[in-house]
């Protein structure tokens, strides 16, 4: 009877990625966790070439939302500036 493949939190596999590159010891950092050598040098690889992308995304993602606040705040102006208006306009006709 074959076991089933292992599987590794996102979380666990980064902080041990972290551990191994301060450590400077991938095989001693893999082995205290359990983890084949092999299989943290592959999480180490996705690492190295995907790392900077994370930043990236960010970068795009507080822009947009920045964005997205100027828009907001563009539209509560204008509706100030319009129930001002109103208010005023109300009490010269009432």
């Amino acid at each position: 009877m074959s076991k089933s493949p292992r599987r590794f939190s996102k979380f666990f596999k980064f902080n041990i990625v972290l551990e191994s590159f301060v450590e400077g010891n991938a095989s001693a950092c893999a082995s205290r966790h359990g983890v084949h050598t092999t299989q943290l040098n592959s999480w180490r690889k996705i690492f190295k070439t995907h790392g900077p992308g994370i930043f990236e995304n960010q970068k795009r993602k507080l822009n947009s939302k920045g964005h997205q606040v100027g828009q907001l705040e563009q539209i509560i102006g204008k509706l100030t500036v319009e129930n001002q208006v109103l208010k005023k306009t109300y009490k010269m006709l009432g």
